[in-house]
C-alpha cells in the first residue's frame, strides 16, 4: 500500500483460481482472496497483501476509508472501499474480502460509528449512562461520507435518551438513515435503589447489631464473690 498526499492507493492481483485450496495457500502467503464488484461492472477475484488491508484500517475512517485500486499489471485506477471482511473467529485472520467500487454520485450503504461528546448533566446527578447504539446505518453520497458522528449529550439528563431519528440532523445532506428511528441511542437511567432483599438484609443487620448492644456486660469476679457471701 502507497499513501500520496490526497489518496491511498492499494495494489490487488487477479486470481484465477478460486477454490478453497488455493485460498488456503493465498493466506499461508499473507495474501486475502477477495472480490471486487459494483460500479455497473462485472465482478472480479482478486487477491492482497495481509498488511496493506490492516493499514488501511488504521486510517481515520477505518472501513469507510476511500482508496484507489489498482490491479496489478494494468494502469487503471478506481476508488474503491472495502465492503466486507470476513474474519476467522478463533484465530481472528482474515479470511475474505470484498470491495465495491465507488462510484461518482451513486450513494452507498455505509455503517459510521457514533461518538459521545460532552459531560452529561445526568451523570453529574448520579445518573448511569448506557451507550446501546454505537453504530448507525446510512445512505450517503461519497464525497459526503463522515468518518464518525459526533453527539453532545451535555444536556441529557436523568430518565431522558435520543434516538437513532434525533441524529438526522447532524448527517450530511445527502445522507439517509437506514435503521431504526426509534432505536435508542443513548440513555441516562436512575441511580439504582435497594431491592427489597437488600433493604430486608441490612434491617436484619441493624436489629442484630442493637441486640448485641443491649445485653448486659458480665464480670466474672463480681459474680464469683457474690455466690461466696451468700453461702456464708
Amino acid at each position: 500500500m502507497t499513501q500520496t498526499k490526497s489518496d491511498i492507493v492499494i495494489t490487488v492481483e487477479r486470481r484465477k483460481d478460486t477454490g478453497k485450496g488455493a485460498a488456503r495457500r493465498l493466506r499461508q502467503e499473507g495474501r486475502i482472496p477477495g472480490v471486487v464488484y459494483g460500479g455497473d461492472k462485472e465482478p472480479f477475484a482478486i487477491s492482497v497483501d495481509r498488511h496493506a488491508v490492516q493499514e488501511l484500517l488504521r486510517q481515520e475512517a477505518g472501513g469507510n476509508t476511500i482508496f484507489l485500486l489498482k490491479l496489478k499489471g494494468a494502469k487503471q485506477e478506481r476508488r474503491a472501499m472495502i465492503r466486507e471482511i470476513q474474519i476467522d473467529p478463533l484465530t481472528r485472520q482474515f479470511i475474505h474480502i470484498d470491495f465495491i467500487r465507488v462510484t461518482r454520485g451513486h450513494k452507498l450503504n455505509v455503517t459510521v460509528p457514533v461518538e459521545l461528546t460532552g459531560d452529561s448533566v445526568g451523570v453529574r446527578h448520579g445518573g448511569l449512562l448506557d451507550f446501546v447504539t454505537r453504530e448507525i446505518q446510512m445512505e450517503v453520497l461519497p464525497r459526503e461520507l463522515p468518518d464518525r458522528i459526533e453527539l453532545d449529550i451535555s444536556d441529557l439528563d436523568v430518565e431522558q435518551h435520543i434516538t437513532v431519528g434525533e441524529l438526522e440532523d447532524l448527517l450530511p445532506p445527502s445522507a439517509r438513515l437506514l435503521d431504526d428511528p426509534s432505536r435508542v441511542v443513548v440513555t441516562i437511567a436512575a441511580p439504582r435503589g435497594k431491592t427489597a432483599e437488600e433493604e430486608a438484609e441490612e434491617a436484619a443487620a441493624a436489629e442484630l447489631v442493637i441486640t448485641e448492644q443491649a445485653e448486659p456486660e458480665v464480670i466474672h469476679g463480681k459474680g464469683r464473690e457474690s455466690e461466696e457471701e451468700g453461702t456464708e
